[in-house]
């Protein structure tokens, strides 16, 4: 049987989770089918091509219109040539092509991130780019023969406007499980914090400084890892605490090994943090900001500590009760890791992938 050549479609000129999504496929597809990509994002595209992807690159200064454009030609051309028999949308607004592809006759698949387009957002971020992205849902996902949900959370939010017959959850994924955490912290010690992710007020980083705040701030260290607009917002507000940051790290498997705690203090929406996944993986205890992603992954709560969202007295009272037990700690990073073998790991996600896409 001849292997399934796919196109992948992902022309936004932003660097974030959905691409790193993209990375991680490509890997975990390797071997399995033919894989083609039309690409905007210039640190996306090299990544790609070192992974062996064949790239169409695209210019992120043509503008949307001229973009699509340009890929639906491309497509017609590479049907013709036989060379794709599936056309697979990894980015929202990209959706609008699915119905040229089934013109085409080519089976049209769709990866959704995140929750929260579906209804407007309570506190507007990302308002136009939301709202633009819940039209053309509305519009075209219809023309998906499968819409891939990165988690439950997703596929229940996405069900108010898609038949759930063309919905498939296939939870994100850790690329690789890394060698599991030996020591945890000594209450002798001050307990250190870590927050690893956009620096944008929704992430909620701000959130764990009222907490320090709360403990006192002489027990506990944070370091902060990563970048965005609400860095220097954050800077000013962490003054007089111990925080360290760090700004954007490709690789940040030494702040999850030289931590005690990850904090994902998010308030959405979100599809399914990466980042949580990451450290629990490597046996870090985790706190997590209780939405239904979060609950999803944890099992409500049995494998790291659920916190109120929004609320940095629970946190604090979160980040306490670790303080004072070294055995709740290790108890936490044990489950942590155990949810992630079972149940994110690279080798489940290919299995399924495998199954949902008849490869």
């Amino acid at each position: 049987m001849a292997q399934r050549k796919i196109l992948i479609v992902d022309i936004g000129a932003s660097f974030g989770g959905v691409q790193v999504y993209l990375e991680n496929l490509a890997c975990l597809l390797q071997g399995k089918c033919e894989l083609l990509v039309f690409c905007g994002n210039p640190k996306l595209q090299k990544s790609l091509r070192n992974s062996g992807v064949r790239v169409f690159r695209i210019n992120s200064l043509w503008g949307k219109f001229i973009q699509l454009l340009v890929v639906t030609a491309a497509l017609s051309y590479l049907r013709l040539q036989g060379r794709v028999d599936t056309v697979w949308i990894n980015s929202g607004p990209d959706i609008v092509l699915l119905r040229c592809a089934r013109m085409l006759g080519c089976t049209a698949i769709a990866t959704r991130h995140g929750t929260g387009d579906i209804e407007a957002d309570e506190e507007g971020h990302y308002a136009l780019k939301h709202f633009v992205t819940r039209v053309l849902y509305k519009h075209f996902a219809c023309a998906a023969d499968k819409i891939i949900c990165v988690s439950a959370a997703v596929a229940g939010d996405l069900s108010r406007i898609v038949s759930a017959d063309n919905l498939i959850v296939i939870p994100n994924w850790v690329p690789g499980l890394p060698e599991v955490l030996k020591c945890y912290h000594d209450k002798s010690e001050s307990l250190r914090l870590l927050f690893v992710g956009r620096l944008e007020e929704y992430k909620g980083a701000a959130l764990i400084l009222d907490a320090m705040r709360l403990t006192g701030g002489r027990q506990v260290s944070l370091t902060i890892v990563g970048d965005g607009e609400f860095r220097r917002e954050l800077e000013r507000k962490a003054e007089g605490l111990n925080v360290k940051f760090v700004g954007f790290q490709r690789d940040t498997s030494d702040f999850y090994r030289g931590s005690d705690v990850f904090i994902n203090p998010t308030r959405g929406p979100e599809g399914l943090p990466l980042v949580s996944l990451e450290a629990m993986s490597y046996g870090l205890p985790c706190v997590l900001s209780d939405l239904p992603v979060h609950k999803e992954i944890t099992e409500n709560g049995k494998s790291a500590l659920l916190f109120r969202c929004g609320d940095a007295e629970d946190l604090c009272s979160k980040i306490k009760g670790f303080l004072s037990s070294p055995e709740l700690l290790r108890m936490y990073g044990e489950l942590g890791r155990n949810a992630v073998e079972s149940r994110y790991s690279a080798e489940v996600a290919r299995a399924l992938y495998v199954e949902a896409l008849a490869l």
